[in-house]
């Protein structure tokens, strides 16, 4: 289980990694960036998360349309 210490480090991880997607001009989705948060919670394993984003990926549900203007 982890403590609060460990979890308010782990948010701040996901926050950083979120953070440095967007300055490469990426869009990270809500869903997943849930899913992140819950893994540095500890509520799901990191592993349950990445599949997810995967499944996601896979079937074309990560990128959204964006207009090019």
């Amino acid at each position: 289980m982890l403590n609060e210490q460990d979890i308010r480090w782990n948010l701040k991880a996901v926050d950083n990694a979120i953070a440095q997607q967007r300055q490469e001009g990426l869009d990270v989705p809500m869903d997943v960036i849930a899913d992140l948060k819950r893994a540095a919670r500890g509520e799901i394993h990191i592993a349950d998360g990445i599949q997810t984003t995967y499944q996601k990926f896979v079937h074309g549900q990560v990128r959204r349309a964006r207009s090019l203007s």
